[in-house]
């Protein structure tokens, strides 16, 4: 993981509240140093007054607009994708508890039409399994490309 992943991480979690001591010490040393990207120079002031005992001041930081990083979209997207999964194997496996088939009991209402023959609609349940395991490789494949 490259050093400005890990600070990024370290600022989500600081700003989270969820930072040790030792976590703050490291991201008030780096914010002093001089590797700070311009998207993030709004952080700067604010770890420096932190770091100097938060002392009351006329300090005001001017945040952007707003502030999203692609790890957290990356997240969320994921957070979807595996909620859309579990939703679907839940669906599927209700009322299978006196058959072996995943299917059973299973049915689709189609323009108002109640379809419940297994053999029927089993090709549209494998067509929406498939199209959730292609949703998570995409969140997977977000995930993987995010860590560049």
């Amino acid at each position: 993981m490259k050093q400005i992943d890990a600070i990024e991480l370290l600022v989500e979690k600081f700003l989270d509240g969820r930072t040790t001591n030792a976590e703050e010490r490291v991201l008030y040393a780096w914010f002093r140093s001089n590797d700070v990207p311009e998207e993030w120079e709004y952080l700067r002031e604010m770890f420096a007054w932190y770091e100097e005992g938060m002392a009351e001041s006329t300090m005001q930081i001017t945040q952007p607009a707003k502030y999203v990083s692609l790890r957290r979209v990356v997240r969320w997207v994921g957070g979807v994708a595996a909620a859309v999964i579990i939703g679907i194997v839940a669906w599927l496996s209700v009322g299978t508890s006196s058959s072996n088939s995943v299917y059973y009991e299973g049915y689709i209402v189609e323009n108002g039409i109640r379809y419940d023959n297994i053999e029927d609609i089993e090709g549209d349940i494998e067509a929406m399994m498939n199209r959730a395991d292609q949703i998570e490789d995409m969140a997977n494949d977000l995930l993987a490309w995010a860590d560049i």
